[in-house]
């Protein structure tokens, strides 16, 4: 397209799995490609719909079957293997058809998918004749590395009916034998990645099918937050949205901040009432949600669980982490902070208040820590976030669909 021609408007649709930690990255590419004439209709969890119109776009919603699909902590294999499968029928069973249904007379020029959504975004983009185009909210996957690898057990009696589901799904949408490889792996031929190549772990191996296009979350407006006026310093502390019910791990980060020196403010989880942790001291404040950027400008340590959407909101600001993991993906992306110089990593097993605070100090403390926070805050800005990720798919939307 010769420079300067108008890009003509296009149709965007995207088929997420049902969690806020999938949804939100998305939502400022969404905001940027409809402040640019496109139309865009996330297929998604009625939970989520709100989030979605929010930024002005269609919402077609279903229920999730989810329930706790991949909510537990360290979960066993055969746990993994359970909730694999389900997501799998889940996904083939109801988001596939709603998305079928809503689009048909509609069709979209790119449909967006995470791997969790994997077998209903591809082939629902086949039917449509829309160009596919995988995001990853985490780590993503190539021939090198990948998280999955490590955590299923391809011998689990359930990983061979997930192939049965998969391959007659397939099959009933004229996917024949000689194609279904490539519909089962872990990327696409065009991959956004919601962080920088440099927070990617085994980055340098990823070629030009991934595009790593860092946060893309809007900065909130003023007034939702102000910090202390007599100079102490600030700590947030959140443990994700879905964190549920851990007023001990809270109230024990709390205890790790002396009043004297710390403000510490806290957000708990959508849905989840502050006065769950009863009392708290007159130094910390409690909130159900409060969006991170609205604090992290003025935020001297971030104390979270490691979660990818909290990690690249604090390193985009240059917050230094203190990470608690309580899962295998989590503890990866906690240990990339220690080895990018930027955060520090806790067990959650016999942390104590004491512990906690002695790890924020060594954090504070370290000399070199500024310098490398310096250097991934640049490299999040150089990443290109919503506006890159738009530039990309009004390019690939004018190609050919990958999978046809």
């Amino acid at each position: 397209m010769p420079p300067g021609t108008p890009t003509p408007a296009r149709h965007y649709a995207l088929l997420l799995f049902a969690d806020f930690g999938h949804v939100a990255p998305t939502l400022g590419v969404a905001r940027e490609l409809i402040a640019r004439g496109h139309r865009v209709t996330y297929v998604v969890d009625e939970r989520f719909a709100p989030l979605v119109e929010d930024c002005g776009a269609r919402a077609v919603t279903y229920t999730s079957a989810r329930g706790d699909f991949y909510r537990s902590a360290d979960p066993s294999p055969d746990r993994l293997a359970r909730d694999g499968y389900d997501l799998l029928v889940d996904t083939v069973r109801t988001v596939f058809p709603t998305a079928r249904e809503a689009l048909a007379a509609d069709p979209p020029d790119v449909l967006l998918y995470d791997f969790e959504t994997v077998a209903a975004g591809r082939v629902a983009a086949r039917v449509l004749d829309a160009v596919p185009v995988q995001v990853c909210p985490s780590h993503a996957a190539n021939e090198k590395f990948s998280l999955r690898a490590q955590l299923w057990d391809p011998g689990h009696p359930l990983m061979a009916e997930g192939a049965r589901v998969l391959m007659d799904f397939m099959g009933g949408h004229g996917i024949g034998p000689q194609e279904m490889g490539r519909y089962g792996t872990e990327w696409d031929e065009r991959n956004l990645v919601f962080l920088p190549r440099v927070f990617q772990i085994e980055g340098d191996a990823f070629d030009e099918r991934f595009a790593f296009v860092g946060p893309t979350f809007t900065e909130p407006g003023p007034g939702l937050w102000s910090p202390p006026t007599d100079g102490r310093r600030v700590a947030l502390v959140s443990l994700g949205t879905e964190s549920g019910d851990r007023g001990g791990l809270f109230r024990l980060c709390a205890e790790a901040f002396p009043a004297d020196a710390w403000h510490v403010v806290m957000t708990l989880g959508r849905d989840t009432d502050p006065a769950l942790l009863g009392p708290l001291p007159a130094h910390v404040e409690a909130h159900s949600w409060l969006p991170h950027p609205a604090v992290l400008p003025h935020a001297n340590v971030f104390v979270c669980h490691a979660g990818m959407g909290s990690l690249m909101e604090s390193l985009a600001y240059g917050t230094p982490v203190v990470a608690l993991p309580h899962a295998h993906e989590l503890a990866l992306s906690a240990q990339r902070l220690e080895e990018c110089g930027v955060g520090r990593s806790l067990p959650r097993a016999g942390l104590t208040a004491r512990s906690l605070a002695d790890t924020v100090a060594g954090l504070l403390g370290d000399p070199a820590a500024p310098g490398a926070l310096a250097r991934m805050r640049e490299a999040v800005r150089e990443a290109g976030g919503a506006t890159r990720a738009a530039d990309l798919l009004e390019a690939w939307a004018a190609r050919s669909p990958a999978m046809g």
